[in-house]
């Protein structure tokens, strides 16, 4: 076991108490200074530790002065190197064991130098108890208001934190507002494009459709300026300008390399058939492809999927199955809960539970002409 290295300043003390104790019993002139040195250095060399291993310092001590006190007599330096040493227990180490076995220490010292002392210095005992225990009193106020300043600091990090995520919540809160305004407003102005081009597609030939293409032409200059300033609201003020393309069903095959990197082996069945699937369609198949494969690779223990892109009664289809067991908890998590959001938004459903075959499947429908 590798032995720390001691501090400068706990070296120093445990120098300057050996001293003290040399000089006090040579000034009894009980002690010779070829016994009391090595003696004294012995008691107080646990001192040089006491920041480190407050107990074992504080009894190595103990165990030293009970050796010196007999031999040449520094009864009251021996106190106040206790007192050191039993300061540092009470700052440092756990308060009821430290109190405990300190107070017995001490005690036990006091009464050890009063047996051994004559009648003059034994009635100093009281003074002696007085320093001892004086010493545990204060390192335990020191470790109390130390104590109770790591609990302010955490108290204010704490209290930090929680104002974080609460401006957080209603910068979110706000960005909600801002994008039902959004959809409010282009919503209104798309549907006077429609009215006005739908008159302007039934007028009689002799007619003059220029006001309403006119209109047609001012509204959706309106809508979309409206459009670019409530966006650039929910924007990051830092957000970088986006530079890789949007995710569609192209970029499903980007899913299927990362799932058999992962050591999952998947097929893909793509029948797409010619098919426009508009922009909006393409980036929610994707994410549900993606949250599927998450979910399989995460909870299923499933060694194989399949994913399955097909467009049936004007409407694409995905369907991800796997030979695991994904259902198995139950309950629906925020994976399934997003895909259905996602889907819902386009006037589709997601449906998740067992396959006919064993294994869980992902069912989603979304309609390609959401609103018609």
């Amino acid at each position: 076991m590798r032995i720390p290295r001691p501090r400068p300043w706990d070296v120093l003390f445990a120098l300057v108490g050996a001293a003290a104790l040399v000089s006090e019993g040579i000034h009894r002139g009980t002690g010779s200074a070829a016994i009391a040195i090595p003696l004294a250095l012995l008691a107080t060399l646990p001192l040089a530790w006491s920041s480190q291993a407050p107990l074992t310092a504080l009894l190595g001590v103990a165990a030293g002065l009970l050796i010196c006190v007999p031999v040449f007599q520094p009864y009251d330096t021996a106190v106040f190197v206790l007192a050191f040493a039993l300061y540092n227990v009470a700052r440092l180490g756990d308060r009821r064991r430290s109190l405990i076995v300190g107070a017995g220490t001490a005690v036990f010292l006091v009464v050890v130098i009063m047996i051994v002392a004559s009648d003059h210095i034994a009635r100093n005992t009281g003074l002696r108890l007085g320093v001892a225990l004086g010493a545990l009193v204060l390192g335990d106020a020191v470790r109390s208001r130390r104590e109770l300043r790591e609990a302010k600091r955490e108290r204010d990090l704490r209290i930090s934190h929680e104002r974080e995520q609460d401006q957080r919540r209603r910068i979110a809160d706000e960005r909600l507002r801002i994008a039902r305004d959004l959809h409010d407003a282009v919503a209104h102005a798309l549907v006077a494009i429609n009215v006005r081009a739908g008159v302007a597609a039934h007028l009689h030939p002799t007619e003059n459709a220029d006001g309403a293409l006119t209109d047609i032409m001012a509204v959706s200059a309106d809508a979309l300026n409206d459009l670019r300033t409530t966006v650039s609201l929910l924007r990051e003020a830092d957000d970088p300008a986006p530079t890789a393309p949007s995710l569609d069903l192209a970029s499903t095959t980007q899913l299927l390399d990362h799932a058999r990197a992962a050591g999952l082996e998947v097929d893909a069945d793509v029948e797409l058939n010619g098919h426009a699937i508009p922009i909006a369609v393409e980036q929610a198949g994707f994410r549900i492809v993606q949250e599927a494969l998450t979910n399989v690779m995460r909870h299923a223990a499933a060694s194989r999927a399949r994913v399955s892109l097909r467009v049936d009664a004007n409407a694409l289809l995905i369907d991800v199955t796997d030979d695991g067991t994904g259902g198995a908890s139950g309950a629906p998590g925020h994976g399934l809960r997003g895909m259905t959001e996602r889907a819902a938004a386009l006037g589709g459903e997601v449906s998740a539970g067992p396959a006919g075959r064993g294994g869980w499947q992902v069912h989603a429908r979304l309609p390609l002409t959401h609103g018609k």
